[in-house]
């Protein structure tokens, strides 16, 4: 997996940072004490363990399975929420992060979490861009790396 954009894309209220990758990440997990921790060449998805009580369950108790390395599979139904182990604080940024194909079909950035110092080594050798619709194909600054922004200081 590699980084091929980052973007510093300035709005009213501050600075988003998102990360643009070559590929989807295809997550699977190792279960470490009530988490389950998902990992592909430098991105991470975690879910921790919670019963759901009535009415409160983890993504409003959407059923989805969660593939672990051995093989097993877990049967999400409310029980699994995401939460970030505290042992990764420094080890990770949570970003919003989209391949090129999962932007050309929706231009959406997901909440994930991504290698610090993989994206740190990106920046010290490359520019970001500005621009959040860059690979946006509907947009008019589509294919711009940087653009003039109404909210720069």
């Amino acid at each position: 997996m590699n980084i091929k954009d980052v973007i510093h894309h300035r709005n009213k209220y501050g600075t988003q940072e998102f990360v643009v990758i070559d590929r989807t990440p295809d997550f699977l997990y190792e279960k470490e004490g009530d988490y389950l921790i998902g990992e592909d060449s430098g991105l991470f998805n975690f879910y921790k363990h919670i019963p759901p009580s009535n009415g409160f369950e983890a993504f409003a108790g959407r059923k989805f399975d969660i593939n672990l390395k051995n093989g097993d599979v877990v049967k999400a139904s409310g029980q699994w929420w995401d939460a970030r182990p505290d042992s990764y604080d420094d080890l990770v940024y949570k970003m919003g992060v989209s391949s090129l194909c999962e932007l050309d079909e929706c231009h959406v950035f997901f909440s994930r979490y991504i290698d610090k110092k993989m994206v740190d080594d990106w920046i010290e050798d490359n520019e970001p861009s500005n621009n959040y619709h860059k690979y946006d194909k509907r947009h008019s600054d589509y294919g711009k790396n940087q653009i003039v922004s109404k909210w720069e200081s």
